[in-house]
């Protein structure tokens, strides 16, 4: 008997279902992200003075948070939580400084709004008002406030214990160092950009509208002992035989 010759096999539904869309997403996806930080380091000379001079070091939080969600890298979410922390720390003890010496309730959170949303708070004068539209908005700020400053230590520090990661990864000793050298260049770069003069701490009026200068100290006081505290701990963890957890 002549074997017939088998007809060629043709595609079938299954090869041309959307899964092969997917993956075509999925490959395109893996290529744009993560970014690589060096296109960030690359890019960085070219950013307007204008993004990071003059910005309050929430703002400089917010980039790096941004970094982050484009690099992937995990390390800086180590960093975010911690820094994010001690930046709510201060910036809750600044709105508290400020109730308890001039009894003024969130203003340096209104005065600092972005404009569209100041304008419908606070006067031409820089005083702050109350109506029925003005308190909407003062709730909005507060909601606002919350999401963007321990909101984003809670959401990434939940990510990061659900990865399997420990609370102890984010105290370790290269993240508390990198903490304290990035807020510490915040002030030298602006100190010196608006004075002339490089200082560890900045207080000013260039960057914030702030009525008075009173509430500086206590931001600086509360961030030197949260990570003396951390030190503190550090050293008598590793004394009691713990091992510190860095960079992998």
């Amino acid at each position: 008997t002549i074997p017939m010759c088998k007809p060629p096999t043709l595609p079938t539904l299954s090869l041309l279902s959307p899964d092969i869309g997917a993956d075509k997403k999925t490959s395109f996806l893996s290529f744009i992200w993560p970014i690589h930080p060096l296109f960030i380091i690359a890019i960085a000379p070219f950013i307007p003075k204008a993004f990071y001079l003059n910005r309050g070091y929430t703002v400089w939080y917010h980039y790096i948070t941004i970094i982050y969600l484009l690099t992937n890298r995990e390390p800086l979410r180590r960093f975010i939580i911690l820094q994010g922390t001690l930046i709510s720390a201060g910036w809750y003890t600044a709105l508290a400084s400020d109730l308890y010496l001039h009894g003024r309730f969130g203003h340096i959170l209104y005065m600092n709004m972005p404009k569209i949303m100041r304008s419908t708070m606070v006067d031409s004068n820089g005083q702050v008002f109350y109506t029925k539209s003005s308190m909407i908005w003062m709730c909005i700020s507060h909601a606002f406030d919350t999401l963007l400053h321990p909101g984003i230590v809670y959401m990434l520090l939940r990510a990061h214990l659900e990865s399997g990661g420990y609370l102890n990864d984010v105290i370790s000793w290269t993240i508390i160092f990198a903490t304290f050298c990035v807020s510490r260049s915040w002030s030298m770069l602006h100190t010196y950009h608006n004075f002339g003069k490089m200082r560890g701490w900045y207080f000013g009026y260039e960057i914030y509208h702030i009525h008075d200068l009173d509430s500086w100290m206590p931001v600086y006081v509360v961030e030197g002992i949260i990570l003396l505290g951390l030190v503190i701990y550090k050293i008598r963890w590793e004394e009691s035989g713990g091992s510190d957890v860095i960079f992998s």
